[in-house]
């Protein structure tokens, strides 16, 4: 108990310096902490808003929206009304912040394109939607959204920003978009919830309240909708502590008994500046160490005073243990001990340290086999931008406890796209897309090790990988990277007979530029060729990423093969869209505009599937075809997955919509043979009834029901005949006149269908 005693003390001393002097610097790492997130996810929240401007201001400049609407008769030229209406749909479909997509014309009478083509009639809505044209500048963000504030008056203020509390974010863009009498406007509504849930990342915890504001201190957005009324009253006060803390851009906040870290900036948009503002408690932080430290105090308290009590009656049971303790440190001591049949204290402690002294040993050997593992995993999380709230010291820390040199070291980063996967359908299955990449990462691995000290390769599973590569910075690192990729381009093609396309970054003199190179990579990556063969692609060589301006899209090969679509002709199809790839591969065309022409091909497909009657959305099971298409970069895969995906359901479905009515005019004349046999039934007049020609009633018998018109008749009367034989006395003649066939031909029919006579029949059946 006197270790129990000196153990104590140091405990008490830890929890009161914990109490007093950790929660305060808590605090303070917190905030700057906090800080640097809001910092890192407000940027995120910026990009996202200036993208949706930036895409709006593309469609606004599209021919399509131009001055020709002035005077376009919409209701004449359906097709036009129809791609514009399609064009809605695309741009509402292409940010998930949006809402819905409108477009409203005033000229030359007010038409509003919604989810259909609408001519406005009634004054209320015309005047509401005039007003999107006469607030604002060219391009503005506004809270007003027509149909739901057309009864309010218009704001006596010039700002087009808070005319009415609590309603959505509204981008407005006039069209046409180079002029400067406009006559009508894209509108764009976001969706409250989902900016509202953009806007709540800024703040760390559950916990906390997130808002947007404009420049005059209205609220446009809160990242907490649903508590509106509980924290007005917190909102307001914090937005007179930020204007009290301008230039400060964070400070801890008191409000309530709780500490909050408030940070704020400004987010520039294309008409005004905006201000976010983010408060995270300090209280859920700093509570549970509080607690502990009160925990540690009283705990150390208390084994003082159980010491001091239970002192006196552990000296006899302790002399024992200290002096196993002493013999095992001093063998050459002469003390007595007990039989070696019972094991004492340090006798178990002793057989527990070897023991774990094993298992450190096999820990250890463990650790060094996963290590590789382990380097690659961080550096994948590294350059994909997961490890954005660390520093530049923290990362090399982490990496230098990886086995990493860093020193003096420059950074060079390296993506890999194995191509011709196709050609080898003979060797490997289309599943085996994993197992090839396995084996030309090994093989990339082994190349490098020739050319370079320290690389890290990262396996993304999906044929292609990337390489980090740590070399010295007097060293020429980029030309040493040429000549491994010109090696590795062989060596994989001679191993595995595939092409692959290599991407050189621009050297990195720290940690935190990798991120950016590897989205550089990934952007560019785009405009390389998609012509058969390797590729070496230097990030800094501009000549690499040239684009071809002169490729033109093929409308031609376009409507032959819409028009093979639409009449079903699979064979042609797959033709025409072979015809269609080679033409928009050929030399000089980058991924890029490969992946346009597809996009493109698919939109008047689906165009093409509307004015048929049929709905893509319903056909393709609810999935975002554009989607899909966009993540193919292979023009192989791309023409397999256009043929599978999208032709041939479509031709199916047609297919089984063309045989809907001649499946009913089947079932009529079934139903009148079941009824009428007994009459003189033909082929003509049943062809007569369904006003068809006999050969099409017979051809599309043979195709419903699988059997022929006159072998149906036959079985229906022939079933009952049998019936009348095994249940009545009727006598011949007068069954074959009950079932529609004269004596002498009834008899021979029944023979050949049957093998036996109606007599012979009959006297079989009673005779069982």
């Amino acid at each position: 108990m006197l270790i129990l005693l000196i153990a104590s003390i140091p405990g008490l001393i830890t929890g009161i310096i914990m109490y007093q002097q950790v929660v305060g610097r808590m605090e303070t790492e917190f905030n700057q902490m906090h800080q640097n997130q809001i910092e890192n996810r407000a940027r995120n929240v910026d990009d996202q808003l200036a993208y949706l401007e930036m895409n709006l201001s593309h469609w606004a400049f599209e021919p399509r929206f131009g001055n020709a609407l002035r005077t376009l008769d919409f209701v004449y030229y359906f097709n036009e009304t129809q791609e514009i209406v399609t064009t809605l749909y695309v741009l509402q479909g292409s940010h998930p912040l949006i809402k819905s997509a409108q477009l409203y014309l005033q000229e030359p009478k007010p038409i509003l394109f919604n989810r259909d083509y609408t001519e406005l009639n009634d004054e209320a809505k015309v005047q509401a939607y005039d007003r999107y044209l006469s607030m604002g500048n060219h391009v503005y963000w506004t809270d007003w959204v027509s149909g739901i504030n057309r009864d309010t008056e218009p704001s006596t203020n010039d700002s087009p920003l808070h005319t009415d509390a609590g309603n959505a974010l509204v981008l407005v863009h006039k069209i046409p978009g180079e002029s400067i009498n406009p006559f009508g406007a894209l509108i764009i509504t976001l969706d409250n919830e989902k900016v509202a849930s953009l806007l709540k990342t800024l703040t760390p915890y559950d916990e906390g309240l997130t808002f947007l504001m404009d420049q005059e201190g209205n609220t446009l957005v809160t990242g907490n909708p649903g508590t509106a009324g509980e924290t007005s009253a917190f909102e307001q006060q914090l937005k007179e502590e930020v204007a009290l803390h301008a230039g400060s851009r964070s400070f801890l906040f008191r409000y309530e008994d709780q500490t909050y870290s408030v940070s704020y900036g400004s987010l520039s948009r294309i008409d005004s500046d905006w201000t976010y503002v983010s408060a995270a408690p300090l209280t859920s932080v700093t509570s549970p160490v509080k607690l502990v430290s009160k925990i540690i105090v009283i705990a150390s308290i208390g084994s003082l005073i159980l010491g001091l009590l239970l002192s006196w009656f552990a000296s006899r049971r302790i002399y024992s243990p200290v002096a196993r303790m002493l013999h095992l440190l001093t063998p050459g001591r002469n003390e007595t001990t007990p039989t070696d049949a019972k094991l004492d204290e340090f006798e178990l402690l002793e057989q527990q340290w070897n023991e774990l002294t094993s298992r450190s040993v096999t820990a250890h050997r463990q650790l060094q086999e996963q290590l590789p593992h382990l380097r690659d995993s961080f550096v994948l999380q590294l350059v994909q931008g997961h490890l954005y709230a660390y520093n530049e010291q923290d990362l090399q820390q982490r990496m230098r406890h990886l086995g990493f040199e860093l020193e003096g070291q420059q950074y060079l980063l390296v993506q890999m796209y194995f191509t011709g996967y196709e050609q080898l359908q003979g060797r490997f299955g289309s599943q085996d897309t994993g197992l090839v990449t396995f084996a030309a990462v090994n093989i990339t691995q082994e190349v490098a090790k020739n050319y370079f000290r320290q690389i890290s390769v990262m396996n993304f599973h999906d044929l292609s990988s990337a390489m980090l590569v740590i070399a010295p910075q007097d060293e020429p690192v980029k030309s040493q990277a040429l000549l491994w990729g010109q090696e590795l381009v062989e060596v994989i093609g001679r191993t595995l007979k595939m092409k692959v396309t290599l991407m050189i970054s621009r050297p990195a003199a720290s940690l935190q530029e990798l991120p950016r190179r590897f989205v550089e990579m990934e952007q560019a990556v785009a405009y390389r060729s998609v012509e058969e063969g390797s590729q070496i692609l230097d990030l800094e060589d501009e000549a690499c990423f040239r684009r071809n301006e002169a490729t033109s899209y093929p409308l031609g090969l376009e409507r032959e093969l819409l028009q093979a679509v639409r009449l079903g002709k699979q064979a042609e199809a797959e033709r025409v869209l072979e015809q269609f790839m080679s033409e928009i591969t050929r030399t000089g065309s980058t991924e890029f505009q490969v992946q346009q022409m597809m996009l493109q091909l698919l939109g008047s497909i689906q165009h093409m599937m509307l004015q048929t009657g049929v709905t893509p959305y319903k056909l393709f099971g609810g999935y975002n075809m554009y989607e899909q298409l966009s993540g193919i970069r292979e023009p192989v895969q791309m023409r397999q997955w256009m043929m599978n995906e999208v032709f041939i359901p479509y031709i199916q479905e047609v297919e089984v919509r063309s045989q809907e009515p001649l499946k009913l005019v089947v079932e009529r004349t079934m139903l009148y043979i079941d009824t009428h046999y007994r009459s003189d039934i033909s082929l003509e007049n049943c062809a007569d009834e369904e006003q068809m020609t006999p050969y099409a009633l017979s051809k599309a018998f043979k195709q419903v029901s699988g059997i022929n018109f006159i072998d149906y008749l036959t079985r229906v009367r022939m079933d009952a005949a049998k019936q009348l034989l095994r249940e009545t006395t009727m006598k011949i003649n007068d069954v074959s006149a009950a079932v529609g066939y004269q004596h002498s031909y009834f008899n021979r029919i029944f023979k050949k269908q049957e093998g036996v006579t109606p007599s012979q029949y009959r006297d079989q059946w009673f005779g069982q």
